[in-house]
């Protein structure tokens, strides 16, 4: 193959390569394969392991009640409106009066995306209860693409057909709501570009392929349709030759592809988008045994500029335009063409495809998270000096400058949670875990609207973080109303994981659920109200044997976490937050593990503008209700002053801002004092104006109600520095954190004199960092001496 690669492995990928082999051996021209027998797809070769979402079941809950909207759309949808596009390239007909999806489903050169996502979509919402309908609709399309594939490579012998069909194609085993043209032509001779011309342009052609294998694959793992898989497979094999021989029946054509046509092709803006294509090739190989798939999945890798950026860590995802590295990509890449790729990468390295490609995904997560991350989960956004496209990347740590305008695509927001969540399964980091939930519970879930409406999926494609804005939702045809589709359909994904050896369970996730372990013989049921509660209980309802469940403990836990086994509170080991604690022993059937882990108001500051801060309770985003005008406005901003409601023990929730109750949903109320301001999880879904973010106006130092009449002045040091400047803006700049911020951070206190004393060292470093006068700290220290019951916590 022109564009191959070195497949020498070392001694610890030969040991990955064998089992891979074994596995192959077994399935090796078996279509039919159990899809339950062996561990399939994300995370089957990695030391911790997903389990089957048909082993998983979703309890009552906030979580299950957006699943119910999603499924109530995908149940009274016409499935036979997606097969319009595709029964016109196949030359069959189409009932009479049945039209297409409509949106980006519509004809247009995107077309066929939307039908991967609703296969996935509808497998999932099977698996789930096990409702014929679901897996009705599923079988019939299903059965109908397979017919579209069948004609239209029959083309190759019979000739070309009439209206919309009127073509032949090039290679076999097509299939897609476009003509075969469309893919190829993004290639050589060509080089097609995105536009709306349907004749010579091009948009993302291999997104489409990647959405149509994908819903295809999740049919075979979650429904065991050895049709889906065969289909899936064929259009495996069609992506080999045009990936490798190309458009050899274009008069321009020259040769097969090579490595540098590859890479002239993954960095064309949107054109070169292929979604997560490199993720299936390597599923598929591990089904058949077919090398040639891995080689597929290989020649997606990105490497005009960013696989080997990535590994070796030189984060490029914003750069100047004079810095542009390779021939095509532009100055800042789009968020969510390329966070797919990396979980692609991340399946080449499972299937033995070597250990660059770990590296790639792992660094480049950590260019995203916490570099470019809202506090919601979300990432991409606009800037001053550079373009308006939201879906773009923003600098390297801009948050509090990129929320001008539209940014957080939703899909972003999805693919990113795939991506933490397959690197957990390799290194078992908290940091994924705890950014998971936080991207599940505030955007993921919050893209779904809280209305029974099915007319459309009712779905947001951006989530902005410029206050006083709304949430819209709709969204048929679009990526983020396909990904949203799938995502409110298979939260239970991720709740419990568990180590290859079966020796360990992993409960990653606070979610009402019931897990039925059979190979180890246990069942664990897991109440809770999470997250509108913040205490959990898992019963051992079958099974016993010695286990050791990891119970994660979330970074955000301010407040203890308390475990207790059976009523018997356990002190050993002590739980850290942003960890796990291991309750290892023999359990038995009726064994009770009983969670506590009170939730905190915290406030999180902007990396950038520390006075640009979110409201956290827990792990959900609160946000302010309204917009900003008038005395309430601070650069657009809410203002709020906060510190003179904290006593020593820094707890937010006393005075400064206060749970008033909870509404007829049960989520929680909350009024912030200074304002007189009404606040909400960010997981309700409405179109009610809402702010994320606040700006703080903190002017004087003050302890309590009494002032120490001195400035509450910035110290700037430790600011991150831009590495792409923004117009406008000073960088590392001279927003930093305040006297009174990182005073606070300190909190709680155990005694006033501990709460002087820091006082005292924090305005002595102000002095040397001549920020303060000796006359000014003193004056701090002196009234800090008399606050005593001012702070005292009641």
């Amino acid at each position: 193959m022109a564009w191959g690669y070195d497949t020498t492995v070392g001694p610890r990928r030969l040991v990955r390569a064998l089992a891979i082999g074994a596995v192959a051996l077994l399935c090796s021209g078996v279509i039919n394969t159990d899809a339950s027998a062996m561990d399939l797809g994300p995370g089957s070769t990695a030391p911790v392991r997903p389990f089957r979402l048909d082993q998983v079941r979703l309890g009552n809950g906030m979580l299950q009640e957006k699943r119910d909207r999603i499924k109530s759309f995908l149940r009274s949808y016409d499935e036979k409106k997606f097969m319009v596009l595709f029964n016109n390239q196949a030359g069959r007909p189409n009932p009479s009066g049945v039209t297409p999806p409509g949106g980006w489903e519509d004809g247009g050169l995107l077309s066929g995306h939307w039908t991967g996502h609703y296969l996935t979509a509808l497998s999932q919402a099977y698996v789930d209860q096990g409702e014929a309908i679901f897996k009705t609709k599923l079988d019939w399309m299903i059965t109908e693409l397979a017919a579209c594939q069948k004609a239209i490579t029959a083309r190759m012998s019979g000739g070309a057909g009439t209206g919309s069909a009127n073509w032949v194609p090039t290679h076999p085993g097509y299939l897609g709501a476009l003509p075969e043209d469309t893919v190829l032509r993004l290639g050589p001779p060509r080089w097609a570009v995105y536009g709306s011309n349907p004749d010579t342009n091009t948009w993302a052609p291999w997104y489409t392929q990647h959405k149509i294998i994908r819903g295809m694959l999740d049919a075979y793992y979650n429904t065991n349709s050895s049709q889906a898989l065969n289909i899936a497979t064929t259009m495996a094999d069609w992506a080999y030759l045009a990936l490798t021989i190309g458009d050899k029946n274009n008069p321009k054509y020259t040769g097969n592809l090579t490595r540098d046509d590859l890479n002239y092709m993954w960095d064309l803006y949107i054109g070169g988008e292929f979604g997560g294509a490199n993720e299936v090739f390597p599923e598929i190989y591990q089904i058949t045994g077919n090398a040639k798939h891995l080689q597929t999945a290989k020649a997606f890798d990105n490497r005009e500029s960013l696989f080997g950026a990535s590994v070796n860590n030189q984060d490029i995802l914003v750069v100047t335009p004079d810095k542009i590295p390779g021939r095509r990509r532009p100055a800042r890449l789009h968020a969510n063409q390329h966070v797919p790729q990396f979980i692609g990468y991340l399946r080449v390295f499972e299937q033995g495809g070597g250990d660059d490609y770990f590296t790639s995904a792992k660094n480049f997560y950590d260019w995203v998270a916490p570099h470019r991350y809202f506090a919601t989960g979300g990432v991409g956004g606009s800037y001053p000096g550079t373009d308006t496209n939201g879906e773009l990347f923003q600098n390297r740590d801009n948050i509090a400058n990129a929320m001008a305008g539209t940014g957080a695509e939703t899909c972003t927001a999805y693919n990113m949670l795939k991506l933490a969540r397959n690197l957990f399964f390799h290194q078992h980091n908290a940091t994924y875990m705890d950014n998971y939930e936080r991207g599940l519970f505030n955007q993921i879930s919050g893209s779904r609207a809280d209305t029974t409406s099915t007319k459309d999926p009712q779905l947001t494609y951006f989530q902005q973080l410029t206050p006083g804005t709304t949430r819209d939702f709709g969204n048929t045809g679009t990526c983020c109303g396909g990904t949203g589709m799938e995502s409110h359909t298979k939260y239970q994904e991720t709740i419990y994981l568990r180590s290859a050896d079966a020796s360990t369970l992993w409960v990653n996730l606070f979610i009402p659920s019931t897990l039925t372990w059979a190979e180890k013989g246990f069942t664990v049921k897991q109440e809770t109200s999470f997250p509108r509660q913040d205490t959990t209980r898992f019963t051992i309802t079958a099974g016993q044997g010695q286990l050791d469940i990891k119970l994660r403990v979330p970074a955000w836990v301010r407040k203890g976490y308390q475990v207790s086994i059976n009523g018997q509170p356990q002190t050993t080991p002590t739980a850290q937050p942003g960890s796990y604690l291991t309750l290892s022993r023999t359990w038995k059937s009726g064994d009770v593990i009983d969670v506590s882990m009170p939730f905190s108001l915290r406030i999180e500051r902007a990396r950038d503008r520390p006075d640009t801060q979110a409201i956290m309770w827990g792990p959900l985003v609160l946000q302010i209700v309204g917009k900003p005008s008038g005395s309430n406005s601070n650069g657009g901003f809410y203002g709020l002053s906060l510190y003179s409601y904290l006593k020593r023990d820094g707890d937010y929730s006393k005075a400064a801002i206060l749970k008033t109750g909870t509404s007829a949903a049960g989520d929680a109320t909350f009024k912030i004092t200074n304002g007189s301001l009404t606040a909400r999880p960010y997981y309700i879904g409405d179109s009610q104006t809402v702010s994320s973010y606040f700006r703080r106006v903190e002017p004087t130092v003050v302890f309590g109600s009494l002032s120490a009449g001195v400035a509450n002045r910035k110290r700037n040091d430790g600011l991150p520095k831009y590495d792409v400047p923004v117009t406008g803006i000073s960088s590392p700049g001279t927003d930093g954190p305040t006297f009174l911020d990182l005073l606070w951070d300190q909190a709680p206190f155990a005694t006033h004199d501990a709460f002087v004393k820091a006082v005292t060292t924090l305005a002595d470093s102000f002095v040397t960092a001549k920020v303060y006068s000796s006359a000014e700290r003193d004056a701090i220290v002196s009234k800090a001496g008399q606050a005593d019951k001012e702070l005292t916590p009641s």
